[in-house]
């Protein structure tokens, strides 16, 4: 079971040669700002954006915020000079773009030395998928798998980039399978309806019920609906309570196995329902931060 140290409902793209979405992303709710320097920037602003995201970087709008850059892949030109001035930056982690290998981690990690520097993965290939479960098994707790659909599909060869169905659901599945097998963090694909609130609470439901612990969002307008539904609702945390009080009478009396309003509780039921409390929790004191 991942115990999450921070809050990590909602990961916010936002593009690194953007300056006014730069400032405007300090003042949402998202759990986490990912500043873009990869597929968002053009090769010629590729400098002037990196310079941009290490003077947010040093700012105090962001002191409450999980902060990660998206830095250009291993085999481009960018990559040491991004992963250079983050870790002169500090108080950051790295996204690594179209991840395929347990090598491109080692490689990533070897960049970073000594430094405390948590890794989010995006996989977003066939290559990628068939390669998780290695991937994943040299991430940390701390650091996250996640999902690149729509660059998968375009691999694949498909003729839509529907997450809900077919080999993205798969590929979907996959991952989330691949980072809680191995303890890492697994976050879901983007929604790629920037305000069509129904899809966006229907692929977060669909991905709490995979496994995964939070989501990319492309804009803003999905921030709320994306925390409400990583949230536990007060009933959930009411009959999570509750059914650990019952276990702990159960505990008392030298019973393992236990039956709860109908239903057989052991062990794993238990499990679930203080993971629930946890994100109930953590929601709780990121409110009372802000």
């Amino acid at each position: 079971m991942i115990k999450t140290p921070q809050l990590i409902r909602s990961l916010l793209f936002v593009p690194g040669h953007a300056q006014k979405h730069i400032e405007k992303s300090a003042t949402t709710d998202a759990d986490a700002i990912v500043f873009d320097l990869e597929d968002a920037v053009s090769p010629a602003e590729k400098t002037a954006a990196r310079q941009r995201v290490v003077a947010a970087l040093h700012s105090n709008a962001y002191k409450n915020k999980h902060l990660i850059v998206r830095v250009n892949g291993l085999d481009t030109p960018w990559f040491k000079d991004d992963v250079q001035a983050i870790l002169a930056a500090g108080c950051c982690n790295i996204m690594l773009p179209k991840c395929e290998s347990a090598e491109d981690i080692i490689s990533v990690r070897a960049c970073i030395g000594e430094k405390v520097v948590n890794i989010f993965a995006i996989i977003e290939s066939a290559r990628g998928v068939l390669a998780a479960n290695d991937i994943a098994s040299n991430l940390a707790p701390t650091d996250g798998l996640c999902f690149g659909h729509i660059d998968f599909a375009a691999d694949m060869g498909l003729p839509n980039t529907n997450p809900m169905a077919g080999a993205i659901y798969h590929a979907r599945c996959q991952i989330a399978l691949a980072a809680r097998a191995f303890g890492c963090m697994p976050i879901d694909n983007i929604c790629a309806e920037i305000r069509d609130i129904d899809t966006i609470h229907e692929e977060t439901d669909a991905g709490i019920n995979i496994g995964y612990v939070g989501k990319l969002c492309i804009h803003p307008a999905q921030i709320d609906t994306i925390n409400a539904v990583y949230t536990p609702t007060a009933e959930q945390m009411t009959y999570a309570r509750d059914l650990l009080q019952a276990w702990g009478e159960a505990q008392e009396k030298g019973v393992g196995v236990f039956s709860y309003q109908n239903k057989m509780i052991d062990l794993p039921v238990i499990l679930a329902q203080k993971s629930i409390l946890q994100r109930y929790q953590a929601a709780i004191e990121k409110e009372i931060k802000e």
